[in-house]
C-alpha cells in the first residue's frame, strides 16, 4: 500500500463512524464522473477511491458513482470544463492548466514564480476560492467544489547551474505564458514545445533546460539527460472539481452537504497530501537523497539518481518576486482586466504583499 493509499484509507475511517449516521437519511444517488488521467498519481491515488472507495462507504452505499478516467474516453484536457458546462457529465476533475483560456481567472492562483511553496499556494487558493466559485458559475455553468496542486513545476538542466544569473542565455523550454515571461526575464530564451520532445531536444542541445514537475520530470527519464535540478517553482499544476450547475442544483439539499463534506475533509487532504509527496519524493529521488521512497508515488515509481540539486539563495529569491511583479503579473493584468484585477487584489494580493496596477 502507498503512501498516499494509507492517507486516504486512515482519513476515511478516521470519520467513519459520525457519517454513518447521517447515511441513511440521504437519498439514493449515482453520480457520472469523469478525472484525470488513467495510471496518474491523481488518479490512482486520490480520484479513483474517492468515488469507488470512500464515498459509498461513508454513504453507506447511498451515493455511489460511475467513475471513468479522461484517457478512458480519448479526452482532451482543454474540453474538460465544456463537458462539465454541457452536463455530459454530473461531475469532472481537471487541470486548471489546461483551461487557462476558457477563463482568465484561472491563472489567477497559480501565476508563473507566485509561490515558492506549497503553504503559500494554500493561502493563495483560499483567499482567491469565492472568486472562483463565482465565475466559474457565471461564465461556464459549474459549480466549483475543490481545489488541489499536482505538485511542484521545477527547473531541468543539461548545463552547470549554481545560481539564477547563470539561466542567462540559455534556451528554456517553458508551457505557459506567464513561465515564457519569467523566464524571458531571467534572459534566458524561453522555447516552447511538447512535453515528449524535451528528452530528444536536451539531448541534441535544442534546449538547455525545462520546466516540469519534480516527479514527473522523474517519471519521464529526464534524469538520463539532465545534470542539475533547480528548485525554482514556476507553478504547481492546481486540480479543480467541478458539477455541471443544473445537476447540483437539482441534488437533494442533504446530498450536496454530504459531497461538500466529504471533499472538503477527503478529496482535497488527500489531493494536498499527494502534491507533498510528489514534490519531495520527486526531488529527493533524482538528487540521490536518502529520503528518496522509489514507489511512493505509485503507480509511477520514481528513480534514484545523482543530479545536483541547486537551491535558490536569498538574493535569488528577492530577484525572483521583483520579477513576478514587475514583468509576469503586467501580462496577467492586460489579459484579466481591470475588475478582475481588483478582486486579486482584495484576495491573493493580500496574501503574497504585491497588488497590481488595473490599468495594467
Amino acid at each position: 500500500m502507498t503512501t498516499l493509499s494509507r492517507l486516504f484509507g486512515a482519513a476515511a475511517l478516521a470519520g467513519l463512524a459520525p457519517l454513518a449516521v447521517q447515511a441513511g437519511d440521504l437519498p439514493a444517488t449515482e453520480l457520472s464522473v469523469i478525472g484525470s488521467p488513467v495510471n496518474s498519481p491523481n488518479w490512482t491515488n486520490v480520484l479513483q477511491p474517492f468515488w469507488t472507495e470512500t464515498v459509498p462507504a461513508d454513504s453507506d452505499g447511498r451515493v455511489t458513482a460511475e467513475a471513468v478516467s479522461m484517457t478512458d474516453l480519448g479526452v482532451k484536457g482543454p474540453e474538460l470544463m465544456r463537458l462539465a458546462g454541457a452536463g455530459i457529465a454530473d461531475i469532472i476533475a481537471g487541470s486548471t492548466t489546461l483551461i487557462s483560456g476558457e477563463l482568465p481567472e484561472n491563472d489567477s492562483i497559480d501565476l508563473a514564480g507566485l509561490a515558492q511553496d506549497i503553504d503559500t499556494l494554500q493561502q493563495v487558493i483560499d483567499a482567491y476560492r469565492p472568486v472562483l466559485e463565482e465565475r466559474y458559475r457565471e461564465r461556464l455553468g459549474v459549480v466549483p467544489l475543490g481545489f488541489w496542486p499536482t505538485g511542484a513545476q521545477v527547473l531541468w538542466c543539461a548545463a552547470p547551474v549554481e545560481d539564477l544569473d547563470d539561466l542567462a542565455g540559455k534556451k528554456v523550454r517553458v508551457f505557459s505564458t506567464t513561465t515564457a515571461s519569467l523566464t524571458a526575464a531571467l534572459d534566458a530564451t524561453p522555447v516552447t514545445m511538447a512535453f515528449n520532445e524535451v528528452v530528444p531536444a536536451l539531448q541534441r542541445g535544442v534546449i538547455d533546460c525545462a520546466f516540469t514537475g519534480a516527479n514527473s520530470g522523474n517519471n519521464a527519464k529526464w534524469t538520463d539527460v539532465t545534470t542539475h535540478l533547480v528548485d525554482l517553482t514556476v507553478g504547481w499544476g492546481v486540480n479543480f472539481i467541478v458539477a455541471n450547475s443544473r445537476t447540483w442544483d437539482g441534488l437533494d439539499p442533504a446530498v450536496q452537504a454530504f459531497l461538500r463534506d466529504e471533499i472538503r475533509d477527503r478529496l482535497e487532504p488527500a489531493g494536498w497530501e499527494m502534491a507533498r509527496v510528489a514534490t519531495r519524493q520527486g526531488i529527493w529521488c533524482s538528487v540521490g537523497d536518502d529520503r528518496c521512497e522509489p514507489e511512493a508515488t505509485a503507480p509511477r515509481n520514481l528513480t534514484k539518481t545523482d543530479l545536483t540539486l541547486v537551491e535558490l539563495s536569498d538574493e535569488d529569491n528577492e530577484r525572483l518576486r521583483r520579477i513576478v511583479a514587475e514583468q509576469v503579473m503586467p501580462e496577467f493584468t492586460r489579459a484579466c482586466g481591470a475588475d478582475c484585477v481588483a478582486r486579486w487584489n482584495e484576495t491573493v494580493g493580500q496574501v503574497v504583499d504585491i497588488q497590481l496596477d488595473p490599468a495594467g
